[in-house]
């Protein structure tokens, strides 16, 4: 059942857990679920998934294993990617999960039974004090979202900062903190906590069997180890949800007791929102917010999580505090983007975007200045893309209207005749150190990388015919630099995009990331399917996850899809 077929309803998205059964199924199954991490626009895995699905159908696991092979034995089931965070040392491991794993998972968490389970626990896990925001959101129109990941980043938007901020005229104090390295440090174990809901009034052994379902295709994907959870994918980010909101659940308890006991106020009025591992507690006594800010300590170290010591603090200033360090910054010091009015030809004022730099390498040096500041962050991504909307907007071609005059040579006679003609722009300014700044941005945000090696791949697309070497250089050079940091996998991707026209792989291997060599039609296993029955998997179509025909169309100019897609749309 296609979920964006409801009728009746006033909702651009939804949370997954209000869907049924087969709508939550269909929803996990998309290639944006499966794969929650921006990639360069010709990839999808909607084939391999399908196939997963048409193969697999109802059968178990252990139907599906070849002999007693099993999948947690076999080393590279998931394409397992460690990315730099930081152009050094710090990693964030990204996962690909196994395609007909991430089905059976996804198939056995969906099933009418358990899914009611999964249903009924979310709903005793909420409180009325305290709001879970980041239960995965699925859109239930037809629209395309403006960029990838827009829904969830407009719900962050307004269950997080918004929130926060109508409750600063409620309340004077807020706690804030994180976990560190959540889905890296959770146990396993703890989803058959979470599906008990053990140690509360609400406890029940009938979910057992499902929580073990869970474990063991956890177990499965990561080579039977007991610890941590793959990252990447709305269904990881579910799973995760389903032991968080649990602690929500006994935070709540405990502080109910407490307000039985008398230590806790017993009229003590608190909020507390959490987005994934972000709190943020609201309270106007100090002294109770502090005792709740301990308890909730105690309950995530029972779960093997810590605070994150540098993001843990109490603030009084909760309206520049709702809001992340690096937008505020933006916002309260040098907001790059201002409003420029000027008078159409009918003589009406209008407003336009313009900018408080007059060059483009001045308001790029400005981004890389802020990348420093706030590495990683949410602004920079938006202030790359505002930058190559200036750009894309600069280089477009703009039809020039102008006057030709023709003198009539035997009257002497002057006419004047309005023509046009298409005349393409040009940022008249050094594209090689605009690209330079570009590129030393990429290397530095993972996060960001994508949005920067665009901008590199808009500037480059400016250079004359007549320098085509020079530009052919710089493309080698932005190779060289970024295909030398370690753990560069994903950056890897994104400068394919920019280089996989002209890439000669006959002298060697130019990428060694599995995805770059799947376009490349170079030999490569991205999933290790040995555990599986050779009848099932003898067809798999891994070669499908690069749509031939959209890379045929994409040059060196880095297009995000969902960016193309909302463009194309209609209205």
């Amino acid at each position: 059942m296609d979920y964006r077929k409801q009728e009746n309803t006033k909702k651009k998205s939804v949370r997954i857990i209000e869907l049924s059964d087969k709508e939550a199924l269909y929803a996990l199954m998309s290639n944006d679920f499966y794969c929650t991490t921006e990639l360069p626009e010709y990839f999808d895995f909607s084939g391999v998934l399908k196939y997963a699905v048409d193969s697999i159908g109802n059968k178990s696991l252990d139907e599906c294993v070849n002999d007693d092979c099993l999948p947690e034995s076999v080393h590279g089931v998931n394409l397992d990617v460690i990315t730099n965070k930081d152009g050094r040392y710090a990693v964030r491991p990204l996962t690909l999960a196994n395609p007909f794993l991430y089905y059976m998972l996804a198939r056995d968490i969906c099933n009418e039974n358990a899914w009611t389970r999964i249903k009924e626990c979310f709903k005793l896990y909420s409180h009325e004090h305290i709001t879970a925001c980041a239960i995965p959101m699925v859109k239930v129109d037809d629209k395309p979202e403006p960029f990838k990941g827009a829904t969830t980043i407009l719900n962050w938007w307004n269950s997080m900062e918004q929130r926060s901020i109508e409750l600063s005229l409620k309340y004077g104090y807020m706690f804030m903190t994180d976990i560190t390295n959540c889905f890296g440090q959770i146990n396993p174990e703890s989803i058959g906590w979470a599906l008990a809901r053990k140690d509360t009034p609400h406890e029940t052994i009938e979910n057992s069997e499902l929580a073990s379902v869970i474990q063991r295709y956890l177990r499965a994907m990561q080579e039977g180890k007991n610890i941590g959870i793959p990252q990447g994918s709305s269904l990881f980010s579910l799973i995760a949800e389903i032991i968080l909101g649990y602690t929500d659940m006994l935070l709540a308890q405990d502080i109910a007791n407490e307000q039985e006991s008398g230590k806790l106020p017993k009229d003590l009025e608190y909020e507390i929102l959490r987005y994934v591992d972000d709190y943020r507690i609201f309270c106007n006594d100090r002294d109770a917010l502090d005792r709740i800010s301990y308890m909730l300590q105690h309950i995530l170290e029972r779960f093997n999580f810590s605070m994150n010591p540098s993001k843990t603090r109490t603030s009084s200033e909760l309206i520049t505090d709702s809001i992340k360090p690096d937008k505020a910054f933006y916002i309260f010091n040098t907001p790059i983007e201002s409003k420029q009015t000027y008078k159409d030809e009918d003589g009406y004022e209008r407003k336009e975007p313009g900018y408080d730099f007059d060059g483009f390498q001045k308001h790029l040096l400005f981004i890389y200045e802020f990348s420093k500041r706030f590495p990683n962050s949410g602004q920079l991504v938006s202030q790359l893309e505002a930058f190559s909307e200036r750009v894309e907007k600069q280089l477009s071609t703009k039809t020039v209207v102008y006057e030709e005059e023709t003198t009539d040579i035997e009257t002497g006679i002057v006419t004047k005749e309005k023509k046009s003609k298409e005349r393409k722009g040009h940022l008249w300014e050094n594209i090689s150190t605009m690209v330079a700044i570009s590129v030393e941005i990429a290397a530095n945000n993972l996060r960001a990388a994508n949005n920067a090696l665009k901008v590199a791949s808009q500037l480059l697309a400016d250079m004359r015919k007549d320098v085509a070497q020079q530009k052919k250089d710089i493309i080698d050079l932005i190779y060289r630099k970024l295909i030398r940091i370690p753990n560069s996998a994903f950056l890897q991707v994104w400068v394919q995009n920019i280089t996989h026209t002209t890439d000669d792989w006959s002298a060697g291997d130019i990428y060694d990331m599995p995805l770059c060599k799947v376009v490349a039609t170079q030999p490569v296993t991205l999933w290790n399917n040995s555990w599986l029955n050779p009848d099932i998997a003898i067809a798999f179509p891994q070669d499908s996850i690069v749509d031939r025909e959209v890379l045929a169309k994409t040059g060196q100019v880095i297009t995000f899809k969902a960016k193309r897609q909302y463009d194309e749309m209609e209205y």
